[in-house]
């Protein structure tokens, strides 16, 4: 009884549960994609119900979710439209923390009949870019229905129609589909624009004039430390203060160890889990508050599955970024990754012209952006010097003009 009472009142007196954005696409209505709303929720009046929305991330949020998803189910069980109503703005939020706008969900359910969708009160199609990771958007559409008590009744992986894997998601409550979400990578779609994000590497504090100048730069890099430094809680304080991005320079062990040494608390191939946890762990105490981890050296720690399990598990916990800088050759740590549903990126490129003069620089910066723009992304290694930094600033305004915008590294990856 005492609960009852506090789900109706929590039902009554509930704030919004979620943050309403701007209107992505104007859609026409489909009756047949939800039940009709009943009198007790009329439909909306305005654009801000058919907007996107985002699901906040708080456990304070989660649980007034999950008690409006209860009373609904409880003690409005025949009111089907305003449980997928719930249903489908949370998993809309879900989906566009994980990259997919609402205008990538097609909701007309003669084309969602064609992908070969089953049966459904809300039946969605949804096109991706074929980098888009299928393993996360799966995870945001099952984290969702979960918080709402919920559950994934199905999840099946087929040939797209038009080229490689599609997803088909059935979720709902106790045996009740209400939403059949059909994801497909399609290589017609590219993501507006291009991105690209500069990692500063080995930026010195003893080069004053080179620290402080990178330190005061308009352009949004984002700075890996070393841990081993005694400068390095000085550097990340510093760099904290001016609101710059920093990752953890994490050495981790290299082809031809114990020759070739990456440093003190290096990831080790016959370290265990523990130790690689309290390694990891030491590492990010001294460097401080990070937003990322990026490999120094790596060549063999990145190729061995226990290693990176081990490194990914302590990354994903943390939500960080991860970022395999080794070098060429082979690697897991996408793969993996993927498996574990942790963010990880791939160095594309490297920028050094600490010997160059500025027209080579300028070549490899023009190298650079035509590889970005082809791929839509790309992370960068950035060895800090002085003719680096005013080749960046200068054609700064100019790559601009073409599209590629200059992004903290953190952003490349949800």
């Amino acid at each position: 009884m005492l609960i009852g009472v506090v789900l109706v009142f929590t039902q009554q007196q509930r704030p919004s549960l979620v943050l309403r954005g701007k209107d992505l696409a104007e859609r026409s209505p489909s009756p047949e994609r939800e039940s009709p709303p009943s009198p007790a929720h009329p439909a909306p009046t305005d654009k801000s119900e058919e907007a996107s929305v985002q699901l906040l991330t708080s456990d304070w949020v989660k649980l007034k979710l999950r008690t409006e998803s209860e009373f609904l189910r409880l003690f409005r069980p025949g009111d089907h439209a305003a449980l997928n109503r719930l249903t489908s703005k949370t998993l809309r939020g879900a989906l566009e923390q994980a990259g997919v706008g609402r205008d990538m969900i097609d909701e007309r359910p003669g084309t969602v009949a064609a992908a070969g969708v089953g049966h459904a009160p809300v039946q969605w199609k949804i096109q991706v870019p074929p980098r888009a990771s299928l393993f996360r958007i799966n995870d945001a559409v099952t984290q969702a229905i979960l918080v709402l008590g919920g559950d994934v009744i199905r999840g099946t992986e087929r040939p797209a129609q038009i080229a490689g894997t599609a997803l088909d998601l059935r979720v709902g409550y106790g045996d009740r589909v209400t939403h059949s979400i059909m994801v497909e990578p399609n290589p017609a779609i590219v993501d507006a624009g291009a991105q690209i994000a500069f990692i500063v590497l080995d930026l010195d504090r003893d080069s004053e004039n080179v620290y402080r100048s990178f330190l005061e730069s308009p352009i949004p890099f984002t700075f890996a430390l070393r841990p081993d430094l005694p400068s390095v809680s000085r550097e990340a304080k510093e760099l904290r203060s001016a609101k710059q991005e920093i990752f953890l320079h994490l050495p981790m062990e290299p082809r031809g160890y114990p020759q070739v040494d990456p440093g003190k608390d290096a990831i080790l191939l016959d370290l265990s889990q523990v130790e690689i946890e309290e390694r990891m762990n030491r590492c990010l105490a001294n460097v401080g508050p990070s937003q990322g981890v990026i490999t120094r050296m790596g060549g063999a720690a990145v190729n061995d599955p226990d290693v990176m399990r081990a490194v990914l598990k302590e990354v994903k916990r943390r939500n960080l970024v991860f970022v395999d800088a080794h070098g060429g050759g082979p690697t897991i740590v996408e793969e993996l990754g993927e498996e574990m549903g942790a963010r990880t990126l791939t160095l594309g490129g490297s920028f050094d012209g600490a010997t160059g003069s500025p027209a080579a620089v300028r070549a490899r910066l023009k190298q650079l952006l035509a590889l970005a723009s082809q791929r839509g992304t790309l992370v960068v290694g950035v060895k800090a010097n002085a003719l680096v930094l005013s080749v960046l600033e200068s054609e700064r305004p100019k790559w601009l003009a073409e599209g590629v915008e200059v992004v903290p590294a953190s952003h490349l990856v949800l």
